[in-house]
């Protein structure tokens, strides 16, 4: 895992960890259930990528 990926995973897990406290306190779920589906398409372009060696050695 480059470092890009884990810094997406890590701000992802985060952000998620904060929804889900944030929900705990107040008991309204909306919160994290509204949180999943932007922090998982945040993290898919982190994934999804590939870095092409060949083209960065010119």
């Amino acid at each position: 895992m480059n470092k890009y990926q884990e810094r997406s995973v890590y701000i992802s897990a985060v952000a998620l960890a904060f929804f889900l406290v944030l929900s705990l306190i107040t008991h309204h779920w909306g919160f994290f259930l509204w949180s999943l589906l932007p922090v998982f398409i945040g993290l898919m372009p982190a994934f999804s990528t590939k870095i092409d060696k060949k083209s960065n050695e010119k």
